[in-house]
């Protein structure tokens, strides 16, 4: 089983046809979905065939009841899940353009409440968990202490993060103790204050990493692993995207996938970079989740993605 731990977004989608810089455009699409990091990392793995469940609280408000729904029907288990009443996923609009990019807004007073469930539903989820998913960016109280139990008993931890919302040392603690950093570049230069690629991810590597890897939208991603000190590039799948929201957790939730069915970290990149493209690429309206038959048909379909050493 693969837990998750974060917080849960209800998204507003606004579709446009036309691009940002058109400055106005009409809506033509109007959509109501959960997301965030871990929702949608979870979702995709669910997906994907492997067992997960979501570690966290949320509100007994009916409104709210929809959250949970929602996880059930993308068979994530609840088990792991109490109820309380501040509890409930952070509020946002997201515009997505005729390009396939988005801008998000968001209300984020719903993410100062957020907690993680009582000890014992905590010790039941660590016990049964192959793999820990952590959004550390925005997680509750106590995360640190899941993520270091993990790594203590030998679970891998993928771990995202976008922002400093909890405090910074927290988030630089759990980043330096997981065994798999997958980070926006974007926050890996704010997380180490280096520039230069090779810089960042060799101030990020230490001993007990698999790997360390900076995803970089549709330039690829970087990385290394502990098979050689060698800092590599793996180029993108190039696609004609129609909405790339969510797609990075995607990737996140395909790179988990394949650490437990023993990809070695190529591998890894290269089906996850399949999984989110092929979704991304999905026309509006579609359900926004990978399916491996369709990874496989869409792997065979593209070039095979260069690697390089940088």
């Amino acid at each position: 089983m693969i837990i998750g731990i974060g917080c849960i977004a209800s998204d507003q989608i606004l579709v446009t046809n036309v691009k940002w810089k058109d400055e106005k455009g009409k809506i033509i699409r109007r959509e109501n979905r959960f997301g965030g990091n871990v929702r949608n990392s979870l979702v995709a793995i669910s997906a994907l065939g492997i067992q997960t469940a979501y570690v966290g609280t949320m509100s007994d408000e009916p409104k709210w009841q929809s959250a949970l729904d929602d996880f059930k029907l993308n068979g994530v288990s609840i088990e792991f899940v109490d109820y309380d009443a501040k509890s409930h996923p952070a509020e946002a609009t997201i515009i997505i353009t005729g390009d396939g990019d988005r801008f998000i807004v968001y209300d984020d007073e719903p993410l100062h409440h957020i907690k993680l469930p009582d000890n014992s539903k905590v010790e039941k989820a660590i016990s049964q968990a192959q793999l820990l998913m952590v959004d550390a960016g925005i997680c509750p109280p106590g995360t640190l202490a899941v993520v270091k139990k993990c790594i203590e008993n030998k679970i891998p931890v993928v771990l995202d993060a976008e922002q400093f919302f909890i405090e910074k040392s927290i988030i630089l603690e759990m980043i330096d103790c997981v065994s798999d950093p997958v980070l926006p570049i974007n926050f890996a230069k704010k997380v180490t204050g280096k520039e230069e690629v090779s810089e960042i991810i060799n101030a990020l590597w230490n001993d007990s990493r698999n790997a360390v890897v900076l995803t970089d939208g549709a330039n690829g991603c970087y990385f290394r692993d502990a098979t050689t000190p060698a800092i590599r590039k793996l180029g993108a799948y190039k696609i004609t995207a129609t909405d790339t929201n969510g797609t990075g957790d995607i990737f996140h939730g395909a790179y988990a996938y394949g650490i437990l069915n023993n990809m070695n970290t190529i591998e890894r990149l290269k089906f996850a970079s399949a999984a989110a493209a092929s979704v991304a690429e999905l026309p509006q309206g579609s359900i926004r989740k990978p399916n491996l038959e369709r990874i496989k048909e869409f792997i065979s379909s593209h070039s095979e993605l260069e690697i390089s050493d940088i």
